[in-house]
């Protein structure tokens, strides 16, 4: 299994004192990997386009048998140019290490291992061949000798190129060598050369390569012999040359075996179909030699940003080569016959096994980077040894049982069960445990490969034409694959998400609207009925857009709650459009996609960061409507992706936000109708009465949802109860009769709340806590209130009526909000989670901060300022009109929304597996 090109040179692991400055930050990381990989892939596939044209127009010149008369001779030339330079020119690829020290001795090494294996080569070449079982290929043998002698004189100028990821040099080197060597190669098969037509085609462009890279390095460097350096030298290299022999020896095990036991034609046939199998290791193997390798060598001192470098280049070979891995399986049949021809229609079932292997295979080379680059050769040679140990009795056995498929599944087998547990073993002996996100992060281009290559197998069988079905079903696997796996392109190959964008129209669906004067057209989307902060706040700012001249809806998911935010809404002047709840993700985007094309929307604005998918499907791919998503929960919760616009409710969420979902990411804190929410006596004096309260009670007020969280709400939901029964504690500690506290609100926790009242009441042997139920318009108990007691919006209107506040949350949380503790919830948010160590004491110290009148008055008055300025109704609708523009001028492609849906998508229908699968483990067990 030979893979063309350079064998794969490795580094040293020891720094260098003198070495060039290192980068240390992993995305600076990222993006030197992500800028080579792009020159080294985009080199390799014209490469293997290329080589797939040259290939299949010799095909059909020369016979299999021909074929695989030089596949025999081609796998002696790569077990032993793997020794060619012993290891050591990769060194020069090392950012730590200095090219000036090293360059001169490593040429001369070179020079003399290379040209001693050559003329060992061209005199064995007869022998080898017969004990290989095909004499005929001596002499293809002795012709590429020559290419051991030219691996060592341009053995130091690749590396330079390598080391600067200069992969733009290597492309444009690799390219002039490509033309006349396959020129040389078909005039010679038309010639009837036979075998050696591929010989001298590789020695032609190995010249020209080498020839471009000598002109291409800005210094060059003559043979010289520091004394000093050679000990060190061979002994870093003799051992990876080593483990390049293995491993060159292992990928072209299965030649050396077929060649005593099946036919050269066989072989051919063989051949052929590892060929195309080994199209994702062959872009990826110089991605990772020269790109990823010097890059794992910068962080190789930092074990932590080494495994994050790991992860991040796990999914660069998953993105890469599961796809390769799916459209090969679907298409395999067509891709055979369509490329090859008729005679080479047995390679296809073999072709379809292998592809398997070349996948893993890419895998391990990743791991053998990043092995070499931390200095641990021993254990690699161990795991390679281990590998061909259990690879030639498995292809002895294989060939036997399953002729070639035999051994394609033998290589499947060995691959899986004996190499790439080896590797990961020998990583975590060195990097310690691996996170398990080395796993989950290829769950995602697998699940997008696996779309592509059903899609296309789905086309190939419906059209059913050998040619125009392999065309139509790699045409449809790439657009299925880009559009699924557009998000983690763009994130971690950038510059292909820039070409793809070049490459394509511009062209919308929908020609684009100036949005930037005219009246919108605006769907504000609450995630259910019930009665809170939340969709109060959604209701007074569709209401006050509205009256500012824009066409607003108000679309709700509909549920039975026991207190709705119906009547509020329709004392707003809105007739809310309900929604089914329940049905999953596509039968909410289909509601919402209905009603957005009813009304003609022109924003899309969910109040639920959950609901941002549904959305975004429902919208399209048309440039036509802009999703935003208010998230104004207290912990971050990234639903969409960065395309679309994001609203947080405090600064930090905010500053999480640009960090993680980028410029799209915007703060709008919950504001407040300063005209209906302000302080009123009257109103106060009515609420007191109402519920039986004196005028010399001080009344402690908590007006909000009374909720228990579900398990999904756990991570993300504002949790109000644990506030409430807190205050009941601190109540019923300071047994004081002038303090009452009052709860205004309903929900799924009120029985809780209501037992608890009930025995804090029997305990003080009076009506100390006071239950009203839920009220259509909570204002007048706000204007009761002497201090006030709550969370979030709800906080915020209690200092619009100039009550002294006191903010609870999670865990016991309680903090008097003054001047010197509001910045604390400007950052966080209304909220805390703080556990303090006795939370009840904590409470009642805030309120004993609060006993005197002045000081709530003060207070109060601070409060009322400070919400005046900050929270308005209007500036919060002036804000939301800028928000809305601006999503509605991004210039996003059709494309890159189309990939945002099958982003979406296909993260939905993972969550549905993964969850249908947990709850089976669950029943079994």
């Amino acid at each position: 299994m030979t893979v063309q090109g350079a064998p794969p040179t490795a580094v040293g692991a020891e720094p260098h004192a003198g070495g060039p400055e290192q980068r240390t930050d992993a995305q600076a990381l990222r993006r030197d990997i992500g800028r080579g990989v792009v020159w080294a892939a985009a080199g390799n596939i014209l490469m293997r386009i290329g080589g797939i044209s040259v290939t299949a127009v010799v095909a059909r010149i020369l016979s299999p048998e021909e074929f695989g008369v030089f596949a025999i001779a081609l796998a002696v030339f790569v077990v032993v140019t793997s020794l060619a330079e012993l290891g050591m020119a990769s060194a020069v690829a090392r950012s730590v290490l200095e090219p000036d020290d090293i360059a001169g001795t490593v040429t001369s090494i070179s020079l003399i291992v290379s040209t001693g294996l050559a003329i060992l080569m061209a005199l064995s070449a007869g022998p080898l061949a017969t004990v290989l079982g095909m004499p005929e290929a001596a002499g293809p043998i002795r012709v590429m000798s020559i290419c051991l002698v030219l691996t060592g004189i341009f053995a130091v100028p690749g590396a330079q190129l390598v080391r600067n990821f200069r992969q733009d040099r290597i492309l444009l080197g690799t390219v002039a060598g490509f033309v006349p060597a396959n020129v040389v190669l078909i005039v010679m098969a038309l010639a009837g050369q036979e075998a050696m037509a591929f010989s001298w085609s590789r020695v032609v462009g190995q010249v020209v390569t080498g020839l471009v890279f000598v002109a291409c390095v800005n210094r060059r460097y003559r043979p010289q012999w520091r004394r000093e350096l050679v000990g060190p030298l061979l002994r870093f290299g003799l051992p990876l040359s080593l483990a390049n022999l293995i491993n060159w020896t292992l990928l072209n095990a299965d030649y050396l075996v077929m060649g005593r036991m099946l036919s050269a034609e066989q072989i051919g046939v063989y051949m052929i179909a590892f060929t195309v199998a080994n199209w994702s290791t062959a872009v990826l193997g110089s991605v990772l030699n020269g790109v990823v390798l010097p890059a794992f060598g910068r962080v190789s001192h930092d074990t932590e940003r080494l495994v994050e470098s790991l992860v991040s280049a796990t999914r660069l070979v998953g993105l890469v080569a599961l796809p390769m891995l799916a459209t090969t399986v679907a298409l395999a049949p067509g891709l055979v016959r369509t490329v090859f021809g008729e005679t080479w229609a047995g390679a296809a079932p073999v072709l379809a096994v292998l592809a398997v292997y070349g996948v893993a295979f890419a895998f391990t080379l990743l791991y053998v980077n990043l092995l070499v680059a931390i200095g641990a050769t021993t254990k690699l040679l161990v795991v390679q040894v281990a590998w061909v140990s259990a690879l030639v009795p498995a292809m002895v056995w294989g060939i036997q049982i399953g002729g070639l498929v035999g051994a394609a599944w033998a290589h499947v087998a060995v691959v899986l069960v004996v190499s790439l547990p080896g590797y990961l073993w020998a990583l975590r002996s060195q990097l310690g445990p691996l996170p398990a996100a080395l796993g989950t992060t290829l769950l995602r281009p697998a699940g997008a490969a696996a779309l592509a290559g059903g899609s296309a197998w789905i086309v190939d069988r419906w059209i059913g034409g050998v040619v125009l079905g392999f065309l139509a079903g790699g045409v449809v696997a790439v657009v299925v694959y880009l559009v699924a796996a557009w998000s983690m392109i763009e994130q971690d190959l950038p510059e292909v998400g820039r070409l793809v964008r070049k490459v394509l129209p511009r062209r919308r669906w929908f020609a684009p609207l100036d949005a930037s004067e005219r009246p919108l057209r605006v769907g504000i989307v609450l995630e259910g009925l019930a009665l809170g902060g939340c969709p109060i706040n959604a209701i007074d700012l569709a209401r006050t857009l509205r009256a500012r001249g824009h066409h607003v809806v108000v679309i709700a998911v509909d549920e039975v709650v026991q207190v709705s935010v119906l009547p509020y809404a329709e004392a707003a002047g809105f007739d809310v459009v309900r929604i089914p709840v329940g049905g999953g993700l596509f039968r909410r985007a289909r509601h919402l996609r209905r009603e957005a094309r009813r009304h003609d929307l022109d924003v899309l604005h969910v109040f639920a960061a959950w609901l941002g998918r549904s959305a975004v499907l429902a919208c399209g791919p048309s440039r036509r409507r802009a999703v935003v998503v208010l998230n104004w929960l207290m912990d971050s919760e990234f639903t969409t992706t960065g395309r679309t616009s994001l609203v947080v409710g405090t600064g930090s969420l905010y500053a999480d936000a640009l960090d993680r979902h980028g410029p799209r990411s915007y703060l709008l804190e919950p504001p407040v109708d300063l005209a209906r929410d302000r302080p009123d006596q009257e109103a106060a004096r009515v609420f007191r009465r109402v519920h039986d309260l004196a005028t010399d009670d001080i009344l402690l007020v908590l007006v909000g949802r009374v909720d228990v969280l579900t398990a999904a709400q756990q991570d993300h939901g504002v949790a109000k109860l644990p506030g409430i029964l807190l205050a009941m504690d601190a109540l019923l500690e300071r047994d004081d009769p002038s303090l009452r506290l009052v709860v205004v609100g309903d929900g799924s926790g009120m029985a809780q709340v209501r037992e608890r009242a009930e025995q804090v009441n029997a305990s003080l042997g009076r009506s100390a806590v006071v239950l009203t139920g839920a009220l259509a318009d909570p204002h007048p108990a706000y204007a009761a209130a002497d201090i006030g007691l709550g969370m979030g919006g709800s906080a915020l209107r209690m200092m619009a009526h100039a009550k002294p506040l006191v903010v609870l949350g999670a865990a016991g949380f309680s903090q008097l909000c003054s001047p010197a503790t509001v910045d604390q919830f400007l950052g966080d948010g209304y909220y805390g989670t703080r556990a303090p160590g006795r939370p009840v004491a904590e409470l009642l110290g805030h309120l004993d901060a609060l006993a005197d009148p002045v000081a709530r008055c003060r207070l109060g008055d601070w409060g009322l300022d400070f919400v005046t300025e900050r929270y308005g109704l209007e500036a919060g609708a002036d804000r939301l009109e800028t928000i809305y523009r601006d999503s509605l001028a991004h210039d996003d492609s059709w494309f890159e929304r189309l990939g945002d849906m099958g982003h979406l998508a296909g993260r939905s229908l993972l969550g549905s597996l993964k969850r249908r699968l947990a709850q089976r483990l669950r029943a079994r067990s």
